[in-house]
């Protein structure tokens, strides 16, 4: 199991790059409308929840990630200066890095606490690279949209 999780957090990465391959700043910081985030926002918040889930103890990102990009956050409400969107890439990839050098035993660890309805350490990797995918999923739908809207 380990191993099919990391697996699709690689897959997962994967597409999230190629989707943002040659994106400009004036798509990744537009909010289309009937949105509250852009896909900036959605970029930092996968990194941000990842690095929650899976390294809770050793969260290795800003601590001003949580108040830039966690649940219920936006960019209206953004008290500060956002990272660039290179720099959010590139800690996608080292947070991939430590996704791969996880132990595949640890995945069968109980959790202290039930967290989302998860048990174990897998459980919750899995439930991660769900939320994961499905907010590349978003950003494909965001890209598509924006860009489409541009050209008109």
């Amino acid at each position: 199991m380990g191993e099919y999780i990391k697996m699709q957090f690689t897959r997962t990465r994967m597409v999230l790059k190629q989707t943002l391959e040659n994106i400009t700043p004036e798509v990744y910081s537009t909010i289309p409308k009937g949105f509250n985030n852009n896909i900036l926002w959605q970029v930092g918040h996968v990194l941000m929840t990842t690095d929650f889930l899976l390294f809770n103890s050793k969260v290795t990102i800003p601590k001003s990630y949580q108040k830039l990009f966690g649940p219920g956050t936006k960019p209206a409400d953004w008290p500060m200066d956002v990272p660039y969107l290179e720099t959010l890439l590139q800690q996608i990839e080292e947070q991939l890095e430590r996704i791969q050098s996880i132990d595949t035993n640890t995945f069968n660890e109980k959790l202290p606490k039930s967290i989302f309805g998860n048990e174990t350490k897998g459980e919750l990797a899995a439930f991660a690279a769900f939320h994961e995918a499905m907010h590349v999923g978003q950003i494909q739908v965001m890209k598509r949209l924006i860009e489409t809207m541009k050209t008109k």
